[in-house]
């Protein structure tokens, strides 16, 4: 038998030892016990239209607020999180000098502001519905452009009202596949930058196309600004890219999660001409697991986030239940917990973290509501 050095075997054992503790960790997750709690939002003798959910709405920095833009008056609503009631309505106009045109996404800042892209006018308004100043977002001088259309730059876009630069994950429309969009909103030049470790989403897109019907099914990406730093994650993986716009630094950061697949696999036909091959490519995709956006919450100095599965039937399209969750990861974004939440049986449509409590959108009798989790770690 061949004899190894003993240094060999040191290293060996170092290398061993690192990667056991790289690949395990303390599941802070692992005994958690929880509540749940349903709130209605008092809304006296006014309406909130739940037509289409939360898709249209920002919740303030501070989470004491939650701003809901109504498309149909177009006006944006204010419910008061701590007390759950609605605070006020603010009528806004589609056209003339303080027109926001016919788009529906918004941001809100923290001096209680609103940025309201399009992609003929960006501009900030304030809450009495006045223009306050106009944005160039648009723009042929961009860096390392590639085929980017540019309807597509208001995807996932954020403003960062300290620094004046809008970041945004513009793309091919059918490609499934993202890039980084960074914008000086003075200077209205930037550069693109390309997301290497999210282009397998691409391989997961599954694309109807006949003459008379198209649809496709892709990934869905997110872009936060959280604590001065741009998080981008995409529901095929795990992994999360980190942008620091002080030092121009773009990392990846991978996890090896014990529970759940990292991330989705298998071979997907991209381009089907017929509704039973779509459905049977899209059943292989919502079988399996998709990684949601990261959330920070300022009671426990943690990010959190959800992921789930699909639970598919015999011959339903769609999934008859999913597999809800949750993850948890440090301020440097190591794994610290995941758990699955077994009363989640949806995926959740809009949700956010509040004092350490995860509160999930819920229709209640066409009342605003919230389903509010308290963990007990």
């Amino acid at each position: 038998m061949k004899k190894l050095p003993i240094f060999f075997l040191i290293a060996l054992l170092f290398s061993c030892s690192e990667k056991d503790k790289k690949d395990s960790f303390l599941n802070i997750l692992e005994n958690l016990t929880y509540t749940i709690d349903t709130l209605v939002v008092d809304s006296g003798e006014e309406f909130i239209n739940l037509s289409l959910s939360l898709n249209f709405s920002d919740v303030s920095e501070d989470k004491k607020s939650l701003f809901i833009f109504d498309r149909g008056r177009l006006s944006f609503q204010e419910v008061d999180l701590d007390q759950m009631k609605l605070l006020g309505t603010y009528p806004f106009e589609m056209e003339g000098p303080n027109g926001i045109g016919k788009g529906g996404i918004f941001q809100l800042f923290p001096d209680r502001k609103l940025m309201i892209p399009s992609v003929t006018k960006t501009a900030i308004y304030n809450l009495q519905g006045e223009l306050i100043s106009n944005l160039k977002l648009i723009t042929d001088e961009l860096e390392h452009t590639s085929n980017i259309d540019e309807f597509t730059l208001l995807n996932e876009i954020h403003f960062d009202p300290k620094s004046g630069v809008f970041y945004s994950l513009p793309g091919n429309y059918t490609s499934g596949i993202r890039e980084l969009a960074i914008i000086n909103a003075t200077t209205n030049k930037g550069k693109v930058v390309k997301l290497p470790e999210l282009e397998k989403a691409g391989n997961f897109r599954v694309f109807f196309n006949t003459k008379n019907d198209k649809a496709i099914e892709m990934e869905k990406y997110s872009l936060s600004l959280i604590l001065e730093k741009i998080y981008i994650t995409c529901t095929v993986t795990s992994g999360v890219y980190r942008y620091n716009p002080a030092t121009d630094d773009l990392e990846y950061i991978e996890f090896n999660h014990q529970i759940i697949p990292n991330e989705k696999t298998g071979e997907i036909i991209n381009e089907v001409y017929s509704q039973k091959e779509f459905n049977a490519e899209y059943r292989k995709v919502a079988s399996q697991i998709s990684y949601l956006k990261l959330m920070w919450d300022e009671e426990t100095s943690r990010f959190y986030r959800l992921a789930y599965k699909g639970v598919l039937g015999d011959q339903q399209l769609e999934p008859i239940s999913y597999q809800v969750f949750l993850l948890a990861y440090s301020e440097d974004l190591e794994l610290m917990g995941e758990t699955l939440i077994p009363d989640f049986n949806q995926v959740p449509k809009s949700y956010f973290f509040k004092d350490g409590k995860l509160y999930s959108y819920v229709n209640v009798e066409d009342e605003l509501g919230f389903a509010v989790f308290t963990f007990d770690f």
